[in-house]
């Protein structure tokens, strides 16, 4: 074999063991994921994270995601879209894991908006805006109030419940439960209580339609 020869088998070698070594970490860390999502099954839903579809759907999405996170922008729309096209049997659980600076601001804003049923026209504004309240990849409160309006909201009640202990208690209980499962990136997705096995909108939806597929 000349030289030219082994330096090429060679590397042909190396390139495949970092191959195989880099598919055994993802799957570990699968595994792992799937192992923490059954013994913290409890933490994924709580009966105070926003629902959207029908409560007693069989599939369930729980989404930990941050208002401030691109990506969750990103996948907003789809995410709407995905649920509205199968009702009664596929909802969304939203639960909270504000990451980004600022962001658990954002998150009070959005659950003192619900206590004036205005969550998720609220959280539709915010994906549509967050260009304009996030300008250098941190969130600023200062730059959301003037994008409500015409959302016909008690401003100064939102403000208020901003504040309340109980909202505070709400987002600790989610950082927590992020926390415990070791969350530490948005959107992270559960299907029916499992990790999905990859990332990416394509592989969510594939993974709803496999567990769609078993209620047939």
């Amino acid at each position: 074999m000349n030289p030219r020869t082994l330096v090429l088998v060679t590397a042909a070698l190396l390139l495949s063991a970092f191959v195989a070594a880099t598919a055994l970490y993802h799957r570990a860390q699968a595994d792992a994921a799937t192992r923490r999502a059954i013994d913290h099954g409890d933490r994924l839903i709580r009966p105070h994270a926003p629902i959207l579809g029908d409560v007693t759907a069989p599939v369930t999405i729980v989404e930990f995601f941050d208002p401030a996170c691109a990506t969750c922008q990103a996948f907003h729309e789809p995410l709407k879209a995905l649920v509205a096209a199968h009702p009664g049997k596929l909802k969304l659980v939203l639960r909270y894991a504000p990451f980004q600076i600022g962001a658990e601001h954002i998150v009070a804003l959005l659950e003192a908006a619900r206590r004036q049923d205005k969550f998720w026209p609220v959280l539709d504004v915010l994906m549509e805006t967050q260009d304009d309240w996030k300008p250098l990849h941190e969130a600023e409160l200062p730059r959301v109030w003037k994008h409500l309006d015409g959302l016909e909201l008690d401003l100064d009640r939102l403000r208020r419940d901003m504040s309340d202990p109980e909202i505070a208690a709400r987002i600790q209980q989610d950082e927590e439960d992020a926390n415990r499962l070791r969350i530490d990136t948005t959107p992270t997705f559960y299907v029916n209580g499992r990790p999905l096995p990859g990332f990416g909108f394509g592989v969510l939806q594939k993974t709803v339609e496999a567990a769609l597929a078993t209620l047939e």
